[in-house]
């Protein structure tokens, strides 16, 4: 089996791209035959693709492909409001990918901002029931359905990671219909690409366990006092309980795991360890201010006493 990743980066987050795919090769290599990670270059330095392209040589049945994206970003307004980097459109330029690459029926799509730290070949093999997509609900799900006229019979997902089924995807034209919404509805996005993806392909999506995308706002909390403060979330306490004790995918959602803002003093012990077997060992996390360096402290102690890793 070819398992089909697809990641995007502009040069200014090659290192967490880096600890990332080390993540996912060290992971997935072991697991089936061949490894393919589709990068979505959005102005990645020709030295840091040498880079990237030394480690996941590490692996003899890896392959990395680096596909330049930068011009075809410019097809989403400039009136979509955000503070990410338009790189966060990148994912909806794989299509032009297929006709160049066998075995690509299914495809994942992974933030950089997330480690692998068990295989996930269920996910190739998985029944998607018809549907487009496959991804976790999100906590932010009632409030952004009710923003964006999704019907409260659907499910918001964190398109952190994306399980696709390529040629539905194709087959709705999803890509361009996202697109089209990115433009012509600009005012009502928050999360611009995950807003757009979910108002698109609201009836062609399947909710995957938490385990697969287990975000950091989970482990910062305690669980029951989690839910309280979330409306009509999709999960059951037992399910995120499931999810933390056995995640195979960590996500820092938003943060960059090299710098500790104050927020996010979980899964460390998952970042030392890919970050000690990548070819980015030599760098090292840093506090962002004095300030977050006392929170983040004062978070650990919190966490330890939980018992979270």
């Amino acid at each position: 089996m070819t398992a089909n990743f697809m990641l995007v980066s502009d040069d200014k987050y090659t290192k967490n791209l880096g600890i990332c795919t080390y993540s996912v090769l060290h992971n997935m290599c072991p697991a089936v035959e061949h490894v393919r990670i589709f990068v979505m270059d959005c102005g990645i330095t020709e030295e840091n693709k040498a880079k990237l392209r030394r480690q996941a040589a590490r692996f003899d049945n890896a392959e990395l492909v680096f596909h330049n994206i930068e011009q075809q970003l410019d097809e989403v307004s400039t009136q979509v409001e955000t503070h990410w980097h338009k790189a966060i459109y990148g994912r909806l330029f794989f299509p032009e990918l297929l006709a160049k690459y066998d075995n690509m029926a299914r495809l994942i799509y992974l933030d950089c901002d997330l480690l692998m730290n068990q295989p996930v070949t269920e996910l190739f093999e998985m029944d998607l029931q018809g549907k487009c997509l496959a991804g976790i609900a999100d906590s932010y799900s009632y409030a952004r359905k009710l923003a964006l006229g999704i019907d409260m019979d659907c499910t918001y997902i964190n398109s952190g990671v994306l399980v696709i089924d390529t040629a539905r995807w194709t087959a709705l034209n999803a890509s361009k219909n996202i697109i089209a919404y990115l433009n012509s509805f600009p005012e009502k996005l928050i999360y611009p690409d995950q807003d757009a993806i979910n108002a698109v392909l609201a009836h062609e999506i399947l909710i995957l366990h938490p385990r697969y995308n287990f975000m950091w706002q989970i482990c910062q909390n305690d669980i029951p006092k989690m839910l309280r403060s979330i409306d009509h979330f999709y999960y059951s306490a037992e399910e995120l309980s499931e999810g933390l004790q056995d995640a195979a995918i960590y996500h820092y959602a938003g943060h960059d795991m090299w710098t500790i803002d104050g927020l996010t003093p979980v899964h460390t012990d998952v970042f030392r360890k890919y970050r000690r077997l990548c070819d980015w060992r030599d760098c090292r996390r840093h506090f962002s201010s004095i300030r977050n360096g006392v929170l983040w402290l004062m978070i650990d102690i919190k966490r330890k006493l939980l018992g979270i890793r």
